[in-house]
């Protein structure tokens, strides 16, 4: 009788931790969930005001003239350009960190990889790229850059109307 008991106990015991097993599976899957969107969230955040910088009218003429003519400025428009693009450098550093983690879908990656490609293969971008960039930024996403930099085939943000998946090389 006791050993049925106990091979009884050891069933409902392994039940039990069966069951704890399938819950904790669902909670992280369910957190796991809730940190991408939250890094989503983050992302479209910054995104919207490195947007809401570059568009200042303070800033939005030397961002135009910074594009083509950095360095070759005048010294507050160096400084505002530097101020927009370096914004735009942080906030990459940070999806490109997300990604790495996990924490952000390869293609919203590769979307906000793309604008930052576009901004450091225009002249003004590349040479600011080249002073400033590169020797302060994470190297593993200064390769990650450069990679796509080394590739070609970068449309010309300065003359697109808007970023269209149809004016990208596929990866």
């Amino acid at each position: 009788m006791l050993d049925i008991l106990g091979n009884l106990g050891d069933f409902i015991g392994g039940v039990a931790v069966v069951i704890t097993l399938i819950y904790l599976a669902v909670q992280v899957r369910q957190n796991t969930f809730a940190l991408k969107a939250a890094s989503w969230q983050e992302v479209v955040s910054g995104a919207r005001e490195a947007a809401k910088l570059r568009c200042d009218p303070a800033i939005a003429p030397a961002w135009a003239r910074g594009l083509s003519n950095y360095p070759n400025m005048p010294v507050q428009d160096v400084s505002n350009f530097s101020l927009a693009i370096t914004d735009e450098a942080l906030f990459f550093q940070g999806v490109f960190a997300l990604y790495r983690s996990r924490q952000l879908d390869e293609s919203v990656y590769n979307a906000y990889r793309k604008w930052f490609v576009s901004l450091v293969a225009t002249p003004g971008g590349a040479a600011w790229w080249a002073s400033i960039g590169k020797p302060i930024f994470v190297p593993e996403m200064v390769s990650e850059i450069d990679k796509h930099l080394e590739r070609g085939g970068i449309p010309d943000i300065r003359e697109l109307p808007a970023l269209g998946a149809d004016d990208w090389p596929e990866d």
